[in-house]
């Protein structure tokens, strides 16, 4: 597959011109700095972090999903939880190696999955991490959507814990 990214505002290149892509820290713990080198040029230039992740998440390959696979978005909120589910029309081999879903929506069901990582429901009803999540799977969208919640519940605890901690730090002090 073909494609551009664009090198700034001004410049947009194919990514078939890309030599090299390295990633530098920064002086600020956390901060990375991304260069990209094109062929036929002595110099890196520097790329933002948009730039760099709408390069990595490009796909090179398609190839069709099995009819019924869907991607799940659990939405809990007010103490309301449902599953929204979108077609998986693709399986897109990217830049960076990586597999991504391709939704009607596009690649990483139009970016609504955090970098491509997120859960699919398969014909069968089980369900099953993909990207970078540790493998894990469940028999249903029903255990999905309580493992969610469960997630969101422990986050919140311990969201509680660390103010209360910081709390009795500023008293004692």
């Amino acid at each position: 597959m073909t494609g551009m990214f664009d090198m700034n505002w001004r410049m947009s290149y194919p990514l078939s011109r890309i030599a090299r892509i390295t990633r530098k820290d920064k002086a600020q713990i956390g901060d990375m700095a991304y260069y990209v080198r094109l062929e036929g040029e002595e110099t890196s230039d520097e790329i933002s972090e948009y730039a760099y992740s709408q390069i990595m998440a490009h796909p090179l390959q398609l190839m069709p999903a099995q009819p019924g696979i869907m991607a799940l978005s659990a939405c809990i909120e007010d103490g309301v939880s449902e599953v929204s589910k979108t077609p998986v029309i693709a399986w897109a081999l990217c830049f960076d190696g990586s597999i991504r879903i391709v939704t009607p929506m596009g690649v990483d069901d139009g970016r609504l999955w955090k970098n491509g990582w997120g859960y699919v429901e398969m014909p069968d009803g089980a369900v099953h991490a993909v990207g970078d999540l540790d493998y894990v799977s469940f028999p249903s969208v029903d255990a999905y959507l309580k493992h969610e919640i469960d997630e969101r519940n422990q986050r919140a605890e311990h969201r509680r814990s660390e103010a209360e901690y910081q709390q009795s730090q500023e008293a004692t002090a």
